[in-house]
């Protein structure tokens, strides 16, 4: 799966303050920055590693640094800054968050008591973290999609899969061996079980939505109990790469013809310039 989200979050933090301590830290590791949209100084050649992201507006009170980061350098990143860090993450393996505070990371549902959304408490945050909270698929057409896997399926869909024999990551060859069978199964556990199980199995052979992945909704149930910001999901840094690359071209040729594409990408982030890019690159002999 190629999709991948992650994000960090600042709560009251100065946007200025936050690219200033993530250049300096990043540089400090030896990477150099570069400029590789429109009127900028291109990317440099043979890069070995790179970290590219995007340092939001202050929204709701909070700063969202959108790109993957370099773990090496969270740390760093949190000390230079003095100030805790939300770091938050989806990739086809895992999803989470956790909490930089005190110069140490914390993965325990009670650090984020302070971040807790005061329309819910903190059990409510513990069942969030246990993937205990049910969230809807977000297009409404199709069904939550599970990634897959021996370690993504539910203990007694791995032990049943092992009984008849079936390769748990064949998604199709799951769904046609165990069928019925599997809907029978957790016919007699809950009312609403075999529509659940049908909507974790159905869409193989598709490319689904990572957020409809289990992972995956278990981080909106996380997001949806802890007082983030509105946009802590969206947009996408994707989204951002490609409307401000749109609006840097189209602030040096006003008069230039959209391109297709172009429009739905500036009419996703129309405040795109308002972003500010932070590009870092490593040479193999700064390695």
């Amino acid at each position: 799966m190629s999709q991948s989200w992650h994000s960090l979050f600042l709560p009251e933090a100065e946007p200025e303050t936050v690219i200033s301590a993530l250049r300096s830290v990043l540089i400090a590791h030896g990477y150099a920055e570069y400029d590789p949209f429109p009127g900028g100084t291109g990317t440099p050649p043979k890069l070995a590693a790179t970290v590219r992201h995007f340092v939001s507006p202050v929204s709701d009170g909070w700063v969202r640094v959108l790109g993957e980061p370099d773990d090496d350098v969270l740390h760093a990143f949190h000390e230079a800054l003095d100030h805790p860090v939300i770091v938050g993450w989806l990739t086809g393996e895992d999803g989470g968050f956790a909490l930089l505070h005190g110069g140490e990371r914390h993965d325990d549902p009670a650090v984020f008591a302070d971040y807790l959304h005061p329309d819910h408490s903190p059990d409510t945050l513990a069942r969030a973290f246990a993937g205990k909270i049910k969230v809807k698929a977000l297009d409404p057409d199709l069904p939550p999609v599970a990634v897959l896997g021996a370690e993504s399926l539910p203990p007694e869909l791995q032990q049943f899969a092992q009984q008849q024999g079936v390769d748990a990551t064949k998604a199709n060859k799951l769904v046609e061996r165990l069928g019925g069978k599997l809907l029978g199964r957790f016919s007699n556990d809950a009312p609403d079980a075999p529509d659940q199980a049908h909507a974790m199995l159905s869409g193989a052979g598709r490319a689904p939505d990572i957020w409809n992945s289990l992972d995956g909704q278990r981080v909106r149930a996380i997001a949806s109990v802890l007082n983030l910001p509105d946009n802590w999901r969206l947009p996408t840094w994707q989204q951002v790469r490609d409307a401000y690359q749109v609006f840097r071209l189209r602030a040096r040729s006003p008069r230039m013809m959209l391109m297709p594409g172009d429009q739905e990408a500036m009419d996703a982030v129309p405040d795109a310039l308002n972003y500010t890019p932070v590009y870092m690159g490593k040479s193999k002999e700064s390695l």
